[in-house]
């Protein structure tokens, strides 16, 4: 290669077998084999079963690994690749009863060729194509309260991490002050009383609090709750601590976060048309909680 001395090629000669993405091509004779391939890097590690994650992403990580060992070769290997399953799970300590109950009903699925639905109850017939999605950071013995709060209100929940890879592993670089974000859903709090007010903008955050602070210069009749609250009261805002709530860089996810941290205050300036479309399934929940 002459185009740059980084870009290198090269040319593996596999005899009877060849190794190729996750799978072993193997020449038997007249006929080609497939195997599951396994590159030299490969550590082991998965999902770990003491980990702070649903039960419903555990059972993920077994049909998925049973997927690749059944899909990924021929019968004759699918013996030693479940075998190779078990032993890996176990190394990252799921229970052997745990293994073989969701190994079982993944393999009668595939068998069947139907998919299984990968929620916490594997057994569940219920229609969930209809019903809205919320998503909600998972915590052990607490999200699992959150579900039987949303049942009865045909909401279904994605639980997402909070521990993610970008908060133990950072890129060096100077983080960004809060008002030279975007795409932020924020809050500004009275310096004199408990109110408070919740607002969105997709621009930097400075330019938005200057023009929440400088309202009170117009000479117009209709002016802004915050304006109206700093004039009735003599009160003014705490302009140098706005607290940023949740950024969102999506508008319509942007504009439900906004609505959510509005019904969560406890004396909110927010107009009431400000929640007007926040869906009454989110109202039911947050009263809840």
């Amino acid at each position: 290669n002459s185009f740059h001395p980084r870009l290198q090629f090269t040319l593996e000669i596999g005899g009877n077998r060849l190794n190729f993405l996750d799978i072993t091509i193997i020449k038997n004779n007249q006929s080609l084999e497939f195997d599951w391939y396994h590159k030299p890097t490969y550590s082991g590690r998965y999902l770990n079963f003491f980990s702070e994650h649903p039960l419903s992403q555990k059972k993920g990580t077994v049909m998925g690994m049973v997927d690749r060992a059944f899909l990924l070769s021929v019968p004759k290997y699918h013996k030693k690749n479940l075998l190779f399953v078990i032993e890996t799970l176990m190394n990252n300590d799921y229970p052997v009863d745990f293994i073989f109950n969701v190994m079982n009903e993944r393999l009668k699925s595939l068998l069947h060729g139907k998919t299984l639905r990968q929620n916490s109850n594997i057994d569940s017939d219920t229609d969930v194509k209809n019903n809205m999605w919320f998503a909600f950071p998972y915590v052990t013995k607490v999200s699992d309260k959150f579900r039987d709060i949303t049942k009865d209100y045909k909401v279904n929940l994605a639980y997402f991490s909070l521990n993610k890879l970008s908060c133990f592993i950072k890129t060096h670089k100077d983080p960004i002050p809060n008002m030279s974000k975007k795409n932020a859903v924020y809050k500004i709090k009275c310096n004199d009383c408990d109110a408070s007010y919740v607002g969105q903008t997709k621009r930097i955050l400075k330019t938005r609090i200057n023009e929440h602070r400088n309202d009170i210069r117009k000479n117009i009749n209709n002016h802004s709750v915050i304006t109206e609250h700093r004039l009735n009261y003599n009160h003014d805002f705490d302009w140098e601590n706005v607290e940023i709530m949740d950024n969102e860089r999506f508008l319509f996810k942007r504009r439900i976060s906004e609505m959510v941290h509005i019904q969560l205050q406890k004396n909110g300036l927010n107009l009431q048309s400000d929640t007007e479309f926040l869906h009454h399934a989110y109202i039911s929940i947050l009263n809840n909680l």
